[in-house]
């Protein structure tokens, strides 16, 4: 991404332009388990806010995703109905429509009869075999809605830019789109890393691998990478580091070898021959042993251990932050633990490198901050907490949105707000 892709376009008051109804992309992709989500997502309740700032201008259909089909975490968004009542004005209602109901005469009838201060939340999106494939000429979306009598729509949804999906791709061919009040808010800050000569440090964790491409972009202009959680497991592994049998046996559940593989290059491309260069991973861990004690141990001991790796450890901590306290710029991405469970490294690294100059990314991660009760510790001292996570990175790595350019090359000149 390029800041003079923004230069042409100005700021307006957002909810003067909206006409009800209005069609709006938000991410309510909440952290869930067995179809339960986590109801004090920051997520939601950032979006909670900025659905009522839309609402106060138009009547609001609102569309989004969660999870996929199979996975622990895909389930209704009849909960994330319940949770955007709870958040939002008791004059206010979200009326859910299922998806066996969404794309009926009957809600047609209700998209044409919204008002002001009324919404509509659409279930899951990922219910739809067309979600993920994206066709404009083969696509029910775009006839439906435009069908419905939309007459403004709002991609709000800056997490899932870097994704094609029909519910980001079909705005611009339903009716006059803007780019959302968050989605600004956030391109404005990655606009800021992008462009400050600052020294930078990405500290990547959670349960995958960001696109090695994109790391090595983000790290070829200069940019150190910290890896803990799964990431940093598997760096370690593709180092040649035996983590012990139980740890070996999970990498290889949650990972390909073509995933692997894809470790060992991104090292390799960037590594320059001295031992604290490259892409740093722990150099010890917290271990949780069969008779559930916790331990600290030492990477070349993880062999003679059967312990389950839980989070970084002490010594890893202390280095991590030390490096990291030199750096103007302070980018995290994903838990460096499993702070579900009561493991605080990775948040006592989070207190030691707070300040200005601190970034968060992404869902989990604004998760294990509001578990933790941090989200006004990393504000009040100058931290920023941003909702999207995979895409802020690919748009660092000077990776397109595929949304935004359809709706460049469909609409100009764009209003942002």
């Amino acid at each position: 991404m390029n800041s003079s892709n923004l230069q042409p376009y100005k700021l307006v008051n957002l909810g003067r332009q909206l006409k009800t109804p209005v069609l709006v992309r938000v991410d309510i992709n909440l952290p869930a388990s067995k179809g339960e989500i986590e109801e004090d997502a920051l997520r939601m309740r950032v979006y909670g806010h900025v659905l009522e700032m839309y609402s106060d201008y138009a009547g609001l259909v609102v569309m989004s995703h969660q999870g996929r089909k199979g996975g622990d975490d895909f389930t209704s968004f009849a909960p994330h109905a319940e949770t955007l009542n709870k958040l939002l004005p008791k004059d206010m209602t979200v009326e859910f429509v299922s998806h066996e109901k969404v794309f009926t005469a009957e809600t047609k009838k209700k998209i044409k009869g919204l008002k002001r201060r009324q919404i509509i939340l659409l279930d899951n999106m990922r219910y739809f075999e067309e979600e993920k494939k994206w066709d404009v000429d083969n696509n029910n979306y775009v006839p439906f809605f435009k069908s419905a009598g939309i007459q403004s729509c709002v991609n709000d949804s800056i997490p899932t830019w870097h994704r094609e999906d029909s519910s980001l791709m079909c705005l611009p061919y339903i009716g006059k789109t803007w780019i959302g009040l968050r989605s600004s808010y956030e391109l404005r800050i990655l606009q800021e890393v992008i462009n400050s000569k600052d020294a930078k440090a990405l500290v990547m964790g959670g349960a995958k691998l960001q696109k090695v491409n994109d790391l090595m972009k983000i790290a070829k202009t200069g940019v150190d990478i910290f890896t803990g959680g799964l990431p940093g497991q598997l760096l370690a592994k593709s180092k040649g580091h035996d983590l012990g049998e139980a740890n070996n046996a999970f990498l290889a559940k949650k990972f390909s070898a073509e995933d692997m593989a894809e470790a060992k290059k991104l090292d390799a491309t960037l590594k320059s021959g001295k031992a604290d260069t490259g892409v740093k991973h722990p150099v010890d861990f917290v271990v949780v042993d069969p008779q559930g004690e916790r331990k600290n141990v030492r990477l070349e001991d993880l062999p003679k251990t059967k312990g389950e790796i839980r989070d970084i450890g002490p010594e890893t901590l202390d280095w991590y932050a030390n490096l990291l306290g030199e750096k103007p710029l302070r980018i995290r991405a994903g838990p460096l633990g499993v702070y579900e469970k009561g493991f605080q490294n990775g948040l006592e690294l989070t207190k030691r490198i707070s300040g200005d100059g601190l970034i968060f990314l992404g869902g989990d991660t604004s998760q294990e901050l509001n578990a933790a009760g941090l989200l006004g510790h990393i504000e009040d001292s100058g931290g920023r907490i941003c909702i999207s996570g995979g895409s802020f990175l690919h748009g660092w790595a000077g990776g397109h949105f595929p949304a935004i350019d359809s709706l460049l090359s469909l609409q100009a000149p764009l209003v942002l707000d």
